[in-house]
């Protein structure tokens, strides 16, 4: 029996689980269009003509398995806090679930195979998570001001990352983030620091 040509999400969905598993099993430097053909049964030239190079199909299947681990992006998080805290509470668990999806599978093997020519696509990449950060914290700003915790969102760009970047470096130097350093986060550095650049209606 002939087997029916995958398409569309269907494709999608293969392509993405076979470039997981590869680079979960081999790492990135060993990610071929040809061994993601094979493994998600369809041919090369499906894969070539969907997917510029192999760094690409693998950015793009981690942010898919980010985005399905946690129901869409960071900024997309339903925000159902009662405070500031709160809310700011959500979203760096959120993120912190999100780091853990890609370094507890792909950690491991993903500098190695990272390329000179790769570059440009991080920087685009990096580009977009920024943003989608940012995004985040212009919401969680949005809801403190309409409960009158704030009197304004007019944040610099370096305290809105401020969060990401804290735990991106304790993820990488392989240190604890747990309940208790999140709240340290967020009660300890975050909470003041906003109150004391925005000011309180309170």
């Amino acid at each position: 029996m002939t087997q029916t040509r995958r398409r569309g999400a269907d494709l999608e969905r293969a392509v993405y689980q076979a470039t997981r598993e590869i680079l979960n099993t081999e790492g990135l430097s060993q990610l071929t269009f040809a061994k993601v053909a094979a493994k998600a049964q369809t041919s090369k030239p499906v894969i070539y003509r969907h997917w510029e190079t192999p760094f690409s199909l693998a950015l793009l299947a981690i942010q898919d398995k980010i985005k399905a681990d946690n129901h869409g992006q960071l900024d997309q998080v339903v925000l159902t806090g009662e405070s500031l805290a709160a809310d700011l509470l959500l979203v760096v668990e959120r993120f912190t679930a999100s780091m853990d999806a890609f370094g507890k599978t792909f950690m491991g093997s993903w500098f190695e195979g990272v390329s000179r020519d790769d570059s440009t696509q991080i920087k685009q990449m990096l580009t977009n998570v920024r943003q989608i950060d940012l995004n985040a914290i212009d919401r969680v700003l949005e809801r403190a001001v309409s409960r009158g915790e704030l009197t304004g969102t007019d944040l610099p760009e370096s305290l809105k990352l401020l969060p990401f970047d804290w735990l991106r470096y304790r993820m990488l130097a392989g240190e604890a983030v747990g309940p208790a350093e999140l709240r340290l986060l967020v009660d300890d550095i975050l909470v003041p620091t906003y109150l004391h650049v925005l000011g309180s209606k309170n």
